[in-house]
């Protein structure tokens, strides 16, 4: 059974600290917490280190790995091992994992997203067997930075350098974002306000603008031409927190 994935890639309460972490969980979401939602990993860093909680009242088998976003161990192509690759943990235990980059080329001038898999197995029982019940393996992804050094500009001139534009026909619209930098713009929120309306874009199943890229973003509701148009959006910061912003639009 392929196990379900459970991607995170808007962190408003999701980022908590590890006493958090240890408060009970719901059998239908992923009890294997992390204290981040992504990690930033240097140019030049010999590890980065993340700490994991197991909220579930039960042990679980927990396997880990980086990948380019597929969620499968068996088709791995990513730089990165992590460490342990599988191990057991109590109900309530909390430990650390690290990865380390080996090496293989990477680009220079711009920032490379992969995706961390924190995937659990809950036990089974010799007395469960006679039961009806559905034991779901969950996969938790989080995106891995590789940052190269001496990049032109620092991460938080980001938000004032991207450019937004409108296209398509009324009821049919999409909002454009241009992203000139090398780093990753990882929205939380993105919204085309007109005259002092918010009309969020559809949700994406990741809401993220590549470097030197630009991507569309397709508007949920029918928004008629306006004279006052502008972009209001959150960017998630190297923590993972929102972080707001407003833009205008290049040309409507």
């Amino acid at each position: 059974m392929k196990p379900a994935v459970r991607r995170l890639t808007w962190t408003g309460h999701l980022l908590w600290g590890m006493a958090s972490l240890l408060g009970t969980a719901s059998v239908a979401h992923a009890g294997l917490l992390a204290a981040s939602t992504r990690v930033i990993y240097h140019e030049g860093d010999r590890e980065r280190a993340l700490m994991l909680a197991n909220t579930n009242d039960y042990p679980i088998l927990a396997q880990t790995w980086v990948d380019d976003g597929t969620g499968d161990p068996e088709s791995v192509k990513a730089p990165f091992v992590v460490l342990p690759a599988v191990f057991r943990m109590e109900a309530h235990a909390v430990r650390g994992i690290r990865l380390l980059y080996n090496g293989d080329p990477l680009p220079h001038d711009r920032e490379t997203v992969f995706w961390l898999n924190l995937y659990e197995i809950p036990p089974t029982r010799a007395d469960d067997t006679n039961t009806a019940k559905i034991l779901l393996a969950m996969n938790t992804q989080l995106k891995v930075f590789y940052r190269p050094d001496q990049l032109p500009i620092p991460p938080d001139q980001m938000a004032s350098r991207l450019q937004f534009s409108l296209s398509g026909q009324p009821g049919s619209l999409h909002l454009t974002c241009h992203n000139p930098t090398p780093y990753h713009a990882s929205f939380g929120e993105l919204s085309l306000v007109v005259d002092g309306q918010a009309h969020p874009v559809e949700p994406q199943a990741d809401m993220m603008t590549r470097p030197f890229d630009s991507h569309d973003y397709g508007l949920a509701t029918e928004v008629a031409t306006a004279a006052s148009l502008r972009v209001r959006f959150t960017l998630l910061d190297d923590q993972g927190y929102p972080q707001p912003h407003e833009a205008t639009i290049a040309s409507h």
